[in-house]
């Protein structure tokens, strides 16, 4: 009789426990409008990253802190958790929930594959996640799933990389940086340095078709219009992919002798460019200038290899994303767009940045 009483209480702990998920939150609050309306690209896989398969749990277990307050469940789908900046900001998110005591996030990795993005942003909505980030593989094909998020009543944050204009009404907030303001932040660099100079450049532009690429495109050339000194000789798509700016580099300085800045669209890239350069023997004669303030990228600049690159911090964004969704949860009402910071890293102020990625 007494292990038939042990196995039936066993049984019932065990489906307790299946049962436990993520659940709504009673006083668990969307907020609305805000008046404002980035991105980041992939880089090299980071080496021994800890990815999250499934989904990765911090500060798991119950519904209340230790405290007795509410806790709440983010769900979070980043599109690609390889990539360097990604696992810096998901250390600071994890850390972030940990250090707030009432949070508990559901990371998942979407491996850079929009479908399965999309599947788990509705295993999050199934899980009735009090709220739910993302960081788009494709901010255009992720709407229906969006949508969905939406029509739960689940209050939907993207961060780093921006949405699709289409998507506007469907968010609560979009924390990242401007790809416009980054780009006219390094081409402001460009015009100072060569202060009317001419100026012969090319632009080593990101994955074709990626938001950060178009706007950073976009962006430069509006803020050189009318800079008669400057020329824009080529732009190539190079897919984030250093081997590819360097094999890139090597072809424009055969075809351009007049060739003297390059604009690469991120640090990883510019290295690459960079190393092109070494290799001609051309490195004193042609400036480079970028976009990321990656630990590389802020070597190169201290070394005199690199003019500038315009930082932007995933440990801002990672703790945001956190701190942000808990107000959020709490009844604030948040503006549509929280920027990320950015500023410019040159060789006089190098020292005073210390990047984690």
């Amino acid at each position: 009789m007494r292990k038939k009483l042990i196995s039936g209480c066993i049984c019932i702990s065990m489906l307790t426990a299946l049962l436990a998920g993520c659940g709504d939150k009673g006083g668990s609050s969307q907020s609305s409008s805000g008046q404002e309306a980035s991105g980041q690209e992939a880089s090299q896989a980071a080496p021994e990253a800890s990815e999250p398969e499934e989904a990765q749990s911090v500060q798991s277990g119950g519904d209340q802190d230790a405290a007795g307050g509410d806790k709440y469940v983010i769900g979070v789908s980043i599109s690609g958790y390889q990539a360097p900046y990604f696992v810096a900001m998901v250390d600071v998110m994890e850390a972030k929930a940990k250090e707030m005591g009432n949070v508990e996030l559901k990371i998942l990795d979407a491996e850079w594959d929009t479908q399965k993005q999309a599947s788990q942003v509705e295993s999050l909505i199934e899980q009735k996640c009090d709220l739910i980030e993302i960081v788009p593989c494709d901010s255009e094909a992720i709407i229906p799933t969006m949508q969905m998020v939406k029509d739960a009543g689940i209050p939907l944050f993207v961060v780093n990389t921006q949405h699709d204009e289409a998507a506007e009404d469907l968010i609560t907030t979009f924390i990242g940086a401007s790809m416009e303001d980054e780009a006219a932040m390094c081409a402001d660099s460009i015009i100072n340095t060569f202060n009317g100079e001419e100026c012969n450049l090319v632009i080593i532009e990101g994955a074709a078709g990626s938001f950060p690429a178009i706007h950073r495109t976009s962006g430069f050339e509006a803020a050189v219009e009318g800079q008669d000194n400057i020329h824009i000789l080529a732009k190539q798509n190079c897919g984030w992919d250093r081997p590819t700016a360097q094999q890139t580099m090597d072809d424009f300085l055969t075809r351009y002798d007049n060739l003297n800045a390059v604009f690469a669209q991120d640090d990883n890239m510019a290295i690459g460019v960079i190393q092109a350069l070494k290799a001609a023997g051309r490195l004193d004669e042609v400036k480079v200038f970028s976009i990321s303030g990656t630990i590389e990228g802020v070597d190169a600049v201290k070394a005199g290899e690199m003019v500038s690159t315009v930082d932007q911090s995933p440990q801002w964004e990672g703790e945001a994303a956190v701190e942000y969704a808990v107000k959020c949860l709490e009844g604030e009402t948040l503006d549509k767009w929280i920027k990320t910071p950015i500023a410019d890293i040159n060789k006089e102020n190098a020292d005073q940045f210390s990047p984690a990625w």
